[in-house]
C-alpha cells in the first residue's frame, strides 16, 4: 500500500489527536485493513488506569479497531463524513500493559443501509489480546446525495 493512501485514509478520519489511535495503515482495501496503535507509556488517560500498574482500556482498544474499520469504509465508498461508532462487542483476552505495539485487523461483514459491520482482531507481540465485532456509519459519499 502507499503512504499516499495510508495518509489519506488517517487525513479522513474524523479524530484528531489525542483522540486518534491509529498511528499507522499497512493494509488498506474496500474488504480489510491492517494496523498499529503504538501505546507509548506516556499516555494520560494511562494515570489513572491503573496507577502503579497502568493497562490500555479495552474500550480503546475496541476504539482503535472501529477507526481503522472507519478508514476501510471511507475507502470502499469513495467518500463519506460524519462517521460514528454505532455498534460494538468485544471479548478481552489479555492485558495490555504499556509500552506496547496493538497490532489491529478488521473484515467487512457487511453493509447495512450506512453501517459497516466489521470484524476485528487485536494482538500485542502475536498474541491475541482482543476481538469482536464493530459497526461504522458514514455518511453518503459524493455523488449519493440526499434529497
Amino acid at each position: 500500500m502507499s503512504d499516499s493512501s495510508a495518509d489519506a485514509a488517517l487525513a479522513n478520519l474524523p479524530h484528531a489527536d489525542p483522540f486518534r489511535f491509529i498511528d499507522r495503515i499497512d493494509e488498506l482495501s474496500a474488504e480489510r485493513g491492517r494496523g498499529a496503535w503504538i501505546v507509548e507509556g506516556d499516555e494520560d488517560f494511562l494515570r489513572g488506569h491503573f496507577p502503579g500498574r497502568p493497562l490500555v482500556p479495552g474500550v480503546l482498544i475496541t476504539e482503535a479497531a472501529a477507526q481503522l474499520a472507519g478508514a476501510v469504509a471511507h475507502h470502499a465508498i469513495g467518500g463519506g463524513t460524519d462517521g460514528m461508532l454505532v455498534l460494538s462487542e468485544a471479548r478481552f483476552r489479555r492485558p495490555v500493559a504499556p509500552p506496547a505495539t496493538i497490532e489491529l485487523s478488521v473484515e467487512a461483514i457487511g453493509r447495512f443501509g450506512s453501517i459497516h459491520r466489521f470484524e476485528f482482531e487485536a494482538t500485542v507481540d502475536g498474541v491475541g489480546v482482543a476481538s469482536g465485532s464493530v459497526g461504522v456509519s458514514l455518511g453518503p459519499a459524493p455523488g449519493e446525495g440526499s434529497s
